[in-house]
């Protein structure tokens, strides 16, 4: 799965199946998961080993058999624990699998009130005796069915995956009964705008003083605040994502290196090619050679 920072705008599964699952393995030393959010919500199961999840403000320490929910539209981002490996399976999908087109009780009673958090959900499933079991074992059977894709297997996804909203859904608390959201939520708000901000304008020339402004922050504020979520500097993730954003351009295009490091927003060959390679381990050239088209 590429590890696309901010909102992802790939597609998980297809219009009229949006569902995916990925498998992800994860050496010693490496990064979980970057910080990002999407529109869809998330299952993540832990396979082996352990590892750190931010959700939002909130952080989980999930082991082998556990897994996360990840609801629409939150910031998460993995860490490992003591630099040990670790991997996972993550089931990604659009709450529109939940309920019908036209007006439904599931989505009025259930899937919206968990997406704009007046029902709260357990984010943190464990291996506890009774529905969090239950749950776990429906997750195998449908990350299963995916993997064998067996006669009507989607009618068999579908009908884990309701039973798996299900057990969320009956086990939810009110957001009545819940403290008020803390200032880390509106901080969370900003960041996001800020990583908008970052998405709309990589290949332009901007700086940490830009991307503070367009959240009304101050620079010194701005970096603290962005360096204690995302665990870059801004001119790191700004970097960061560039360097995604050209490694897809060698593998879908025949741009020319140089052609790509201006794309992307870097003005200097020779600081283009330094970065993609402490990013990627390699350089751009060899990183098309391995992954791309041949130059035209």
């Amino acid at each position: 799965m590429d590890k696309l920072l901010l909102k992802e705008d790939r597609v998980h599964g297809d219009v009229s199946f949006p569902l995916g699952s990925y498998y992800m393995e994860i050496p010693s030393g490496s990064v979980v998961l970057d910080c990002h959010w999407h529109e869809e919500m998330e299952l993540l199961l832990v396979t082996s080993g352990k590892a750190q999840f931010r959700i939002e403000a909130e952080y989980y320490e999930v082991h082998q058999g556990e897994c996360i929910f990840v609801n629409s539209g939150e910031l998460h981002a993995g860490f490992q624990i003591d630099k040990s490996p670790c991997s996972y399976k993550a089931l990604v999908f659009s709450p529109s699998l939940l309920y019908s087109s036209s007006f439904d009780l599931t989505r009025t009673n259930y899937v919206d009130p968990i997406m704009k958090n007046s029902l709260i959900v357990k984010r943190h499933i464990t291996a506890s005796p009774g529905w969090q079991s239950e749950l776990l074992g429906r997750l195998e059977m449908l990350l299963g069915y995916l993997d064998a894709r067996p006669p009507a297997y989607e009618l068999l996804v579908k009908s884990e995956l309701f039973g798996i909203f299900a057990l969320l859904s009956a086990n939810c608390i009110s957001s009545a009964n819940t403290p008020e959201r803390s200032q880390d939520h509106f901080r969370l708000e900003k960041l996001k705008t800020a990583l908008k901000y970052i998405q709309d304008n990589y290949s332009k020339k901007i700086s940490t003083f830009d991307i503070a402004a367009s959240v009304d922050m101050s620079e010194g504020h701005f970096c603290r605040l962005f360096k204690h979520y995302v665990k870059k500097t801004p001119v790191e993730y700004l970097n960061y994502y560039r360097i995604t954003r050209a490694a897809r351009l060698l593998e879908e295009t025949g741009m020319k290196v140089l052609e790509v490091a201006m794309e992307v927003g870097f003005d200097n060959l020779s600081y283009f090619i330094g970065t993609f390679k402490r990013h990627m381990g390699m350089t751009p050239s060899k990183y098309r050679s391995l992954r791309g088209k041949a130059m035209l």
